[in-house]
C-alpha cells in the first residue's frame, strides 16, 4: 500500500552541467572559504559556513536575505565520498523555528572537462512556514547555480 500524498516526503530534483573540472567543482562546494562566497540565491549572502566534512561532521550554514534576516542551516554529513558524493541531512530554520528538514544528495560527474550536478533533496517534518520556502527551493537552486558558475569562471579564467 502507497501512502496518501499528504504523507510522502516531497523531493526536488535539479541537474547542472557547469564548465569546470570536478574535483575543481567539488572543492568549491566543500571548502568553507569558496562555498561562503557563492551560496544562496542572488542578493544572499553566506556570513556562516563551517563544515566538518566527514560522516557524521558537522554543518553548519547562514544565509543572510537581502532584507537582513538570517536562515540558519544546521545539519551532519551523511555521507562524504570525494570527488563524487555528498550527503547531508539537517534543519532549516524560519523566523528563529526549525521550518523543515532536509536530505540533500550531491551527485558530480564528469565529461570533457565539465561537471554535472545532480541534486536530491528529500524534505520531511514540514512546519507551515516551510510552504514559501519549499516552493521557492527550484528558483533558490538555480539562483545558486548561476552564482556557482560565475564564482568557478573566475577561478578557472577565461
Amino acid at each position: 500500500m502507497t501512502k496518501p500524498e499528504a504523507e510522502r516526503p516531497l523531493e526536488l530534483s535539479l541537474t547542472r552541467v557547469l564548465g569546470a573540472p570536478r574535483a575543481l567543482v567539488w572543492s568549491v562546494w566543500t571548502e568553507p572559504e569558496h562555498a561562503k562566497q557563492w551560496w544562496g540565491p542572488h542578493g544572499f549572502t553566506t556570513p556562516v559556513y563551517e563544515a566538518d566534512l566527514r560522516p557524521g561532521g558537522s554543518l553548519r550554514v547562514h544565509m543572510r536575505a537581502p532584507d537582513g534576516e538570517i536562515f540558519p542551516q544546521e545539519g551532519i554529513f551523511e555521507i562524504v565520498d570525494p570527488p563524487q558524493r555528498l550527503v547531508t541531512v539537517g534543519a532549516v530554520e524560519i523566523a528563529g523555528s526549525v521550518a523543515f528538514e532536509a536530505r540533500t544528495e550531491i551527485r558530480l560527474t564528469e565529461s570533457d572537462g565539465k561537471t554535472t550536478v545532480r541534486v536530491l533533496q528529500t524534505y520531511s517534518n514540514l512546519s507551515p512556514a516551510a510552504a514559501g520556502a519549499i516552493e521557492g527551493a527550484p528558483i533558490g537552486w538555480s539562483q545558486q547555480f548561476e552564482k556557482l558558475d560565475t564564482y568557478l569562471r573566475m577561478a578557472i579564467g577565461p
